[in-house]
């Protein structure tokens, strides 16, 4: 996994739990999504610790292959839970952005203005929180930045 990727995919578990608004289903989604890849995660570290702990001076053949296989099968979890976590998190910005838009009516006046203004301002709150999110760990994780 290329370390940008890596820091974009923590800082996207950081920050989910925060973001993760919307419709109770999309929110579940993105922390099922999120336990998934921190257990993940902590499974990598733990098979590069097994690998590192190999004494070089006594290790085996089966040693290393046991080793090698536990951190290749779990960079293998990481990397799918990885890319589960950014899709349900897409999923979830998209249904925030369906619901602001279904706030964003016709203003007939001044007064229904300042009403859907108004009704609309927590729902862009939360879109901008996802927006930021995906950004963080989609957008900075390939070198280029969207504008939220």
């Amino acid at each position: 996994m290329k370390r940008s990727t890596a820091f974009g995919l923590i800082a996207l578990v950081s920050v989910s739990t925060l973001a993760a608004c919307g419709s109770d289903k999309k929110v579940a989604n993105v922390k099922e999504a999120n336990a998934t890849f921190c257990t993940d995660l902590a499974a990598y570290g733990t098979a590069l610790t097994g690998f590192a702990s190999l004494d070089p001076t006594t290790a085996t053949k089966s040693d290393y292959d046991a080793a090698a296989k536990d951190v290749k099968s779990a960079r293998s979890d990481l990397s799918k839970s990885g890319a589960d976590l950014v899709e349900a998190q897409v999923k979830n910005l998209e249904s925030q952005a369906k619901d602001l838009e279904g706030a964003l009516k016709d203003a007939p006046n001044d007064v229904a203005v300042a009403d859907i203004v108004t009704a609309a301002q927590t729902q862009v709150t939360q879109v901008k929180a996802s927006i930021a999110t995906v950004n963080t760990a989609v957008c900075t994780a390939s070198g280029t930045t969207a504008t939220t």
